[in-house]
């Protein structure tokens, strides 16, 4: 879309900057990579890298090349377009309503920033264009650790009447004082961006292929984790019960999630202190439990809340000068060289005690003021190398990132943590949509899907016969709301990456149970295609969506159709394919039948899902 291709570029035109010298204007000569701004102050480049899946990373740094310290109060990554109709895509982020998103007119200007140390609490780092006249457009990705700020805008172009567009992202400057001493630098959040034609999924599978060659995720497992069963209420005999089923089902990994820890009844406000119960929940037998994981073949996981500490806990009376007092709850003071060692060597004490293989790392309040006016740069510097330690110390563990479901799942921490927790919204309804539209911003593989189900049998009152089984899911983040659900749409919304289970594996079916290890089995052998594949949005209407898997060859490609209010009998998919011919059970369907007749997919009811497998020949 031509940004800085064929004009003069000045440094106003690359960035927003400010700080505690005089405003910068003067143009920027071209670099094999990018540009460059020298003076007897500073030197300011912006190189640009661009990958073969079609994104491009950008990276702009400034150094203080004076002998004065100087300070940066604003510093915004710029971009800049010719004017024209526009409308811009974001997306909202809230605890069970992670990542709605929606295109919306450019009339005046359009922005969004981090309120907080979790990444997604409010919004996503994520923005798009869209020119309604050439039905082209861009999508941005801010590689944030710390506040983060973008802001969309027609700007008004000086002398000619006429408007131009900008773009710009970068550090939440609402409280930013950035020092730079004499030979010191600074490098901006890097910024992933790609051009794209549809509007649908703005062709996500670009940074999907991106992602998995930088990003390379970790075998795709099976967990269970052990909330959704009886939430705190645990003992050695009830994960007992769990675990011998687990083992039947094909899981890799048992996690034990909160409630293990501190004062027995109130784990809440306990959070800081990981010494398990000695007198109620595991009873001091963790260690054994932990051993008797392992000689069931799965491996051994705990939840943490490592950020933060109630004021009720030891961690904080006897460690106060660890932690960062704000609301009800005090929090880890990253930034502090002295404190990670004390975090690092308190879960490192934890993980040799038990054998612990996953981690699940919560963090369920928010903490929004940074005492260094840094938007939180120290603060995750010191966040980075906690995560790099436990990595280095106990390379084979397995790291899940979760907070409050998934208010930080920023693309940043895909080079920390192995897989997301998508959000604590265990319907499988809601699941899909909380996926469809995460996976315009992340690699599917990278998701983790999560069944909770139970069986109401018998069941009798179901029209037209049937086995007397019903089989129902939560429908929000407990049991509270339940609703019904088909084997089908299990087996096609639970495919794509990790697959969870979370729910109490004693109550299940001999049917329902047979079903999900099935499921379990076909994704172990289908794990190597899951792991590098990308995925499109072929439709996303409010009464249909479907979803193409692939591999980056084309050599398999998997289509899911999933009705939701269900008006049709069928539907033609049009695949994206690499011009080849494919066999569909059993038959060849050439190149250009497919291109031009598409495939015909059967709808059945509402709430049903099915799919089709293509292989090339």
């Amino acid at each position: 879309m031509n940004y800085y291709k064929n004009k003069m570029i000045s440094l106003p035109d690359l960035l927003t900057l400010h700080g505690s010298f005089l405003p910068l204007t003067e143009y920027v000569r071209e670099t094999e990579t990018g540009f460059l701004y020298k003076s007897s102050d500073f030197t300011i480049t912006s190189d640009f890298y661009p990958h073969p899946s079609g994104v491009t990373k950008r990276i702009d740094r400034i150094k203080n090349v004076s002998d004065n310290p100087i300070s940066l109060s604003s510093v915004l990554s710029k971009f800049m377009f010719n004017g024209g109709e526009y409308e811009v895509y974001t997306q909202r982020s809230v605890w069970c309503g992670e990542r709605y998103g929606a295109w919306q007119p450019l009339i005046t200007e359009i922005s969004a920033s981090s309120d907080e140390v979790r990444a997604n609490a409010g919004a996503a780092p994520f923005v798009a264009i869209y020119n309604l006249q050439n039905r082209r457009g861009v999508a941005f990705h801010i590689l944030a650790d710390g506040k983060w700020r973008f802001r969309v805008r027609n700007f008004y172009l000086y002398g000619s009447s006429k408007l131009n567009l900008t773009v710009e992202l970068g550090l939440d400057d609402s409280d930013l004082d950035i020092p730079l001493g004499a030979g010191e630098s600074f490098e901006l959040p890097n910024i992933l961006y790609y051009e794209f034609t549809d509007k649908n999924d703005m062709d996500a599978y670009k940074l999907h292929r991106y992602c998995n060659d930088v990003y390379p995720t970790r075998r795709l497992p099976v967990i269970y984790n052990s909330w959704m069963s009886k939430f705190d209420n645990i003992s050695f005999d009830i994960l007992s019960e769990q675990l011998k089923k687990a083992k039947e089902l094909g899981c890799e990994y048992f996690v034990i999630d909160a409630g293990w820890f501190g004062r027995p009844n109130n784990w809440f406000d306990s959070v800081g202190d990981w010494e398990e119960y000695q007198t109620a929940s595991m009873a001091g037998r963790m260690r054994e439990f932990a051993d008797k994981v392992r000689a069931c073949g799965l491996k051994f996981g705990l939840w943490f809340e490592i950020e933060r500490a109630a004021f009720f806990s030891k961690a904080f009376r006897h460690h106060y000068k660890h932690y960062i007092v704000e609301g009800d709850y005090a929090f880890v003071n990253f930034a502090s060289p002295d404190t990670c060692k004390y975090i690092f060597d308190i879960l490192s004490e934890q993980i040799e005690k038990y054998g612990i293989e996953f981690i699940k790392f919560d963090f369920n309040d928010s903490l929004t003021y940074d005492p260094e006016r840094l938007s939180f740069l120290n603060y995750f510097k010191g966040y980075r190398k906690f995560i790099s330690d436990i990595r280095e110390r106990f390379p084979n563990i397995y790291l899940q990132n979760c907070a409050s479901g998934g208010l930080r799942m920023a693309m940043s921490n895909l080079e920390g943590f192995d897989s997301f927790w998508m959000s604590d919204d265990h319907s499988l309804y809601n699941q899909l949509e909380i996926f469809k539209n995460s996976l315009r911003r992340m690699p599917s593989n990278a998701l983790e899907k999560w069944i909770t189900v139970s069986s109401l049998s018998p069941f009798e009152p179901i029209y037209g016969g049937g086995d007397g089984e019903k089989i129902i899911m939560s429908g929000d983040a407990g049991w509270d709301h339940i609703e019904g659900v088909y084997d089908d749409y299990i087996r096609a919304a639970s495919l794509g990456g990790p697959i969870g289970i979370s729910c109490d594996l004693t109550k299940l079916s001999k049917t329902l149970f047979d079903s999900l290890a099935e499921l379990i089995r076909s994704h172990k052998e289908e794990r190597d295609f899951w792991q590098d594949s990308e995925c499109r949005i072929l439709s996303d209407t409010e009464s249909l969506t479907v979803l193409q898997y692939n591999d980056r060859n084309f050599e398999k490609i998997k289509i899911f159709t999933f009705s939701k209010l269900s008006i049709q009998n069928s539907l033609t998919v049009y695949p994206v394919t690499d011009g080849s011919d494919y066999i569909l059970d059993g038959a060849l369907l050439s190149a250009q039948e497919i291109s031009r007749e598409g495939i015909e997919v059967n709808i059945d009811r509402r709430f049903h899902a099915n799919s089709l497998t293509l292989i090339k020949k």
